[in-house]
């Protein structure tokens, strides 16, 4: 669980501090983020319920590396967006291009920021209430070293979100990664189990 809210945290504050720099404008990355957020809280617990902690976390963290891809291909410019689409938007072929960019760069950064939300509420679902993973003995001490470390790595968000671009994004694709690894080794378990 160190791992997890490690992950979460890290990659939260990541994608919050690149918002200034994703293409777009910072204001619709922030409503992006904002209806992300409330999206995520509305249906997390419901699909935490009903998947288990497994399948949770590896939908949701399968989820930020789906969309944190489509931004690094994006801003990478290793994706070009099909002629008809830039040709859609208005000015020179440059201009277009940067628009088109800045269209769809904002919707997929929802993806990821969404799925962060999604694995964040996991997380506290998951610490607060399995009694298998945090016996109630030892929950607040257990949850309370793995806020530390999560903290002590998300010091580094600030930093790495100043790294060149597509830098930044290629540390968040690969602490998600991570993540969604160690997910893979959650034991299965159906949503009521009990302890």
């Amino acid at each position: 669980m160190t791992i997890m809210w490690s992950a979460c945290s890290f990659s939260n504050y990541l994608l919050n501090f690149l918002n200034k720099y994703l293409e777009g404008s910072i204001f619709v990355n922030n409503y992006y983020e904002g209806i992300a957020g409330i999206l995520a809280t509305a249906a997390g617990t419901t699909c935490y319920a009903m998947m288990g902690k497994k399948k949770a976390f590896t939908v949701s963290f399968s989820l930020a590396l789906f969309g944190g891809t489509c931004i690094y291909l994006l801003e990478s410019g290793l994706y070009v967006p099909p002629v008809s689409f830039v040709d859609s938007f208005t000015g020179s072929k440059k201009v277009r291009h940067a628009k088109a960019i800045g269209y769809l760069v904002p919707k997929v950064t929802f993806i990821a920021k969404f799925a962060m939300a999604f694995a964040f509420l996991c997380t506290y679902q998951a610490s607060f209430s399995d009694p298998i993973l945090f016996p109630s003995k030892v929950r607040a001490t257990a949850i309370g070293t793995c806020q530390l470390f999560a903290r002590g790595l998300t010091i580094l968000a600030p930093e790495i979100t100043e790294l060149k671009s597509p830098k930044p994004i290629m540390c968040f694709m690969f602490v998600v990664s991570i993540a969604l690894i160690t997910a893979r080794t959650f034991t299965s378990d159906s949503p009521d189990r009990k302890p």
